[in-house]
């Protein structure tokens, strides 16, 4: 391990050098950090406890295997940020020993600490020590991770702590780079119309997280991915339909209203080229449920299937890129930024899904027990932040914000016991 280790130092140790420029979601995530920290976590339990020697170990085998993970953001001289490494970098380990706080305490921690985007590198790691167990805290910039590039990372570093060998992966291009000769022939899409009301961004100082997390039971989970098939809609749908149900019971304001919800796409699959490169490959779409407090359960689920159906077509992926792009080219602010955000996309809901089984749940001498989040924010005062993971044939729900809906989540697992039993 010593000599592999003296290896892998040796490696890193490159001239400080421009990686890649930014893509053009990466750049509007760097804006918006700017205007309030967006940074996300990813917590993995597993049933084992290891030295934090071999935690740091790990740590830089991942930075081997990734170029992003040794890298800071620089601004070129015309506002355009690009990735530099530092081959000095390492990712730190913030070490919980007999820790007596829960998992949800210290990434409510993480989720009030931003980085600096311009001091390498952009990943940060927190690990609670338990007598048996062990639970550790990913933290990422979002311009250098999204979600599901940070389940692969979680996977990498168990993976490396189980003494695996990682295979250095080769740089990937911005999502825009590997679109580009589709995007010269296809058109853009309309403009998008602004939301009925300017979503208002929390406190630049003093407002704090509040982190909350809940596993819904291995039978309730399936029998949520059963009826979900049979009604001809997704889990990702239930669990949306589900959010918006309960938040109207728990709130008079969004019985008012339209709840307006965001879901993060993965494009990894439907463009291809990227595999499990760090860097942010998504599209955003916005999806509105106007209806009733009490309205037919399967029905919204349906509609939010159908909804969310053609932003995941390829098609799609090179218009929405396309359309982004131009928009970055134009070199926008911070406040370009925000007010983008603020007044077009404007969402109650960031619903951000993993999916199911995204990462491996054996590992050599130990298992994953849990996966949770992603648990992130937009900016916004009161937004809800639901992260979605299956994992291990148990649905986990996260929920960030800084402005909390009290018993959401319990709420929600009320909402689909209805369902799945009506």
């Amino acid at each position: 391990m010593q000599n592999q280790q003296a290896d892998i130092e040796n490696n890193l140790k490159q001239e400080h050098a421009l990686v890649r420029a930014l893509g053009g979601t990466e750049h509007l995530f760097w804006l918006l950090d700017r205007n309030r920290a967006i940074h996300f976590a990813l917590v993995a339990q597993i049933d084992r406890v290891f030295e934090p020697s071999a935690w740091h170990a790990a740590l830089l085998a991942l930075q081997q295997r990734h170029p992003l993970l040794s890298t800071r953001i620089v601004a070129g001289p015309e506002g355009a940020p690009a990735f530099y490494r530092d081959p000095d970098a390492r990712i730190p380990l913030r070490v919980v020993e007999n820790a007596r706080a829960s998992w949800q305490v210290e990434a409510a921690r993480e989720m009030n600490t931003p980085f600096d985007w311009s001091t390498a590198p952009l990943v940060r790691a927190s690990l609670l020590q338990g007598e048996g167990d062990s639970t550790i805290i990913l933290s990422a910039h979002h311009s250098v991770l999204d979600g599901m590039g940070g389940a692969y990372v979680i996977e990498d570093l168990l993976c490396a702590l189980g003494g695996g060998s990682l295979m250095s992966l080769p740089l990937v291009q911005p999502l825009e780079d590997l679109l580009r000769a589709q995007m010269a022939s296809a058109s853009v899409p309309g403009a998008m119309a602004p939301a009925p009301e300017t979503k208002v961004f929390r406190a630049a100082s003093g407002a704090r997280a509040e982190v909350a997390a809940l596993a819904l039971s291995a039978q309730l989970t399936q029998a949520v991915a059963q009826r979900a098939r049979i009604e001809r809609t997704t889990v990702h749908g239930a669990v949306a339909a589900a959010v918006h149900e309960a938040g109207r019971r728990l709130s008079r304001a969004w019985r008012e209203r339209p709840v307006r919800t965001v879901s993060p796409i993965d494009v990894r699959r439907t463009v291809g080229g990227m595999g499990q490169a760090n860097g942010v490959y998504i599209t955003q779409n916005v999806t509105v449920d106007d209806r009733a407090q009490g309205a037919p359960f399967w029905d919204a689920a349906r509609e939010v299937k159908a909804l969310l159906a053609p932003a995941q077509t390829h098609a799609s992926v090179v218009q929405e890129t396309k359309a982004l792009d131009a928009f970055m080219s134009s070199n926008p602010s911070v406040d370009d930024a925000a007010g983008f955000l603020s007044h077009m996309l404007a969402f109650d809901v960031l619903l951000s899904n993993l999916g199911r089984e995204p990462v491996a749940s054996v590992y050599e001498g130990f298992a994953l027990k849990a996966l949770w989040g992603p648990i992130v924010s937009s900016g916004f005062a009161d937004d809800q932040v639901v992260g979605v993971c299956t994992q291990g044939g148990v649905l986990r729900l996260t929920q960030a914000s800084y402005t909390a809906m009290p018993g959401l989540l319990d709420e929600v697992s009320a909402v689909l016991n209805e369902a799945v039993a009506a």
